[in-house]
């Protein structure tokens, strides 16, 4: 239970996954990638005062046409195909942690993100996009004019 004034921050996977590791070896993460695949590419989202940030692994483009970024209903959608560089089969395999294919992610963004204003832009394999945001409390300053 959390203390009074504390919010819930939900369960401590990181915590969990170091405990699972510890009890069942080091293979054992390696051993569920393989059986519970990622279905899309990694996402890295964090937020500073003035601006809420999405990265995400998207390696081996060269084009923007072979990725789309579209917002509704309050969540960013992310579409595309990234391309396994080499032309092996599945079955030639022996690991495979790199998520390929086509792909579709929905990103639920803070009400505070002012996506009218968001930019993006793709640079060494990651795509960037910072969305700006409201001030915390919704307050608005009002400017006055005296004359």
């Amino acid at each position: 239970m959390n203390p009074p004034g504390n919010r819930s921050q939900g369960p401590d996977w990181k915590g969990l996954s170091a405990q699972a590791g510890d009890v069942l070896g080091p293979e054992f993460w390696q051993d569920i990638a393989s059986i519970i695949p990622l279905t899309g590419p990694r996402i890295d989202m964090y937020e500073t005062p003035q601006e809420l940030v999405v990265v995400a692994e998207v390696p081996g483009l060269s084009s923007p046409e072979q990725i789309q970024l579209s917002f509704r209903e309050q969540s960013l959608h992310m579409r595309g195909n990234l391309a396994r560089p080499y032309q092996v089969t599945d079955q030639q395999m022996r690991l495979s942690e790199r998520f390929f294919g086509v792909f579709e992610r929905a990103i639920r963004l803070p009400g505070r993100a002012l996506t009218e204003q968001m930019r993006a832009h793709y640079q060494n394999g990651l795509l960037i996009v910072r969305i700006p945001l409201s001030p915390p409390d919704g307050e608005k300053v009002i400017p006055i004019q005296f004359t």
